[in-house]
């Protein structure tokens, strides 16, 4: 029974962890014109779905999750497209806000 149990948890713990390999997103710099830091005062979004970053000392990172691995998708910086990107494991993305 123990060896079942342990068996069951290996694979679930596998799925789990491919699951973090596989996820993919963008993930970049945000900062003024000026060359100043975003910090807390900006919302990332994509068309793939509704999560949005908001960027801390400069930096964001946004989750898409596996199903958007290789696929196209449109960028945003407070609503303001900023780029369309295919996204590749985790694509950098640099952003300035020049309004």
């Amino acid at each position: 029974m123990m060896k079942k149990m342990s068996m069951v948890g290996g694979i679930a713990l596998g799925c789990l962890l491919s699951a973090q390999v596989f996820a993919c997103g963008i993930k970049g710099t945000a900062v003024n014109s000026d060359g100043s830091k975003i910090d807390g005062t900006a919302t990332v979004s994509t068309t793939w779905n509704s999560k949005k970053a908001f960027p801390r000392d400069g930096k964001y990172r946004l989750e898409l999750g596996p199903n958007a691995c290789g696929e196209r998708t449109i960028v945003f910086l407070d609503g303001r497209e900023v780029g369309r990107f295919k996204v590749d494991g985790w694509t950098t993305v640099n952003l300035v806000r020049t309004w």
